[in-house]
Formats: structure tokens, sequence, C-alpha cells
């Protein structure tokens, strides 16, 4: 027994032939619209994850053997960046000019590394006994910046940079 859907295919064809050999539908013809069919999408398909085999083999690797492990997950390699950068001091230089409190202050404010007033204070008495205190240890860049803050700071901290 024919479907509906198989029966207007097959008015549309026979329309579609007649209008072709006779150059236009005739008066006793009608065309039956089509409802198209609601078709179901899939889903895409789960990833699949990389393994990676490794066997075991009795002949030192060399391969043939088909004894070995269960197949298991590849990790990435992380690349590490251990390439050498030089390193710099930066170095606070002692003034007598220098009052202790606003020094520490601009101290605290510029370099990370110093955490509280008591640690300001002692890069400060270092830089007035001896005249040099070191601040930290960075790469160029970074020590270029930190002596620019500084001497740009209000009041004025003088200092500079030296290779380690």
């Amino acid at each position: 027994m024919p479907t509906r859907l198989s029966l207007a295919v097959l008015v549309l064809f026979s329309a579609g032939s007649a209008a072709l050999q006779l150059g236009g539908l005739h008066a006793s013809m009608t065309i039956v619209p089509v409802r198209p069919v609601p078709t179901m999408q899939m889903a895409p398909a789960p990833l699949k994850t990389r393994t990676k085999q490794t066997f075991s083999t009795s002949d030192g690797g060399k391969g043939g053997g088909k004894s070995g492990g269960a197949a298991q997950v590849a990790k990435p390699k992380r690349k590490s960046h251990t390439e050498d950068v030089p390193m710099w001091k930066v170095i606070m230089l002692g003034d007598e000019e220098y009052e202790e409190d606003p020094v520490c202050e601009v101290l605290l404010q510029v370099i990370p590394e110093i955490g509280n007033l008591r640690q300001a204070q002692e890069k400060y008495r270092e830089a007035e006994l001896t005249g040099k205190s070191m601040l930290l240890v960075v790469p160029k860049e970074h020590a270029e910046s930190y002596v620019e803050q500084l001497i740009r700071a209000d009041p004025m901290v003088y200092a500079e940079i030296e290779e380690e």
C-alpha cells in the first residue's frame, strides 16, 4: 500500500513531466504541497584520547615481541625554559641627606622583596653604614625598572645595578 509521501512524490513527478511535455499545467491537475519530513540530527561523537603503547620485549627493545603493558594515556611534555638569564643586583646607594622614614616608605612601595618596615629600615641602615645595600636580584630589564622607580620617587633614592 503506497504511503502519502510516495503518492505525493508520484503526483509531483507526473505534474512536472506533464508540464514539460505540454508546456504548462492542466487545469484539472493540482499540486499538493509536500511537508518536509523532520530528520533527527546526531550529536557529535566523543573525542578519543590519544594513547601511547609501550611494549617490553625480551630482545632489548628491537621489536618483534608481542608481550607488553596496557595502553596508557599520553601526557603532554612541557618545555622548560631553563635558559640562563643573566641576573643583576639592585643596589641602594647611601646618602647623607636621606631621612629614614621617607626612604623606608619608598622602599616598601617599590621593592616587592621588602615586605615590612623592619626590613626597609635594615636596608636603609646598611646603606648608611657601608655606602651600599643590595635590595634584590632580578633580570636586567627588571633591575633597570626598579632603579628608575627609585630615582623618580619622592624623596629620590639613589640606586644602581651590578651584574651578579
